[in-house]
Order: structure tokens, then sequence, then C-alpha cells
């Protein structure tokens, strides 16, 4: 097994950082956009919170890393 150095290690982290945070920020503003159309229920805010940073996360990493 090759050994990586700290350059890479630190770009692996960052680029893990980025997908998360970029995740999560998707997942806020779709929240935002149906912010009107959703019920007062935390289950369903949270669903959609949920539901979008998943697929956010699910289509970072497809563009990201690819196959």
């Amino acid at each position: 097994m090759a050994e990586k150095n700290v350059v890479d290690f630190i770009e692996e982290w960052q680029t893990g950082a980025f997908l998360i945070i970029l995740s999560v920020v998707s997942g806020a503003v779709l929240l935002l956009g149906f912010r009107f159309v959703l019920p007062p229920s935390p289950i369903a805010i949270l669903s959609v919170f949920l539901g979008g940073i998943t697929v956010a996360f699910v289509v970072l990493s497809y563009i990201m890393y690819g196959r």
C-alpha cells in the first residue's frame, strides 16, 4: 500500500468537508423553498431537510467521484 503524504490527506478531508457542508446547505435551501407548502409539523420539516441532504449528498458524490 502506498503511503499518502500530508497534502493528499488534507485534500481528502477538505473534499469530504466540502461535500458535507454543501449537502447541508442544499437541504436548507430546499427547506426554504418548500416553507409555504409544508405543514407546520416538525416531522414534515425534518423529513424534507434530511431528504434534501441525502439527495444532495448522493448527487454531489456522483458528480465528484463518478460511478
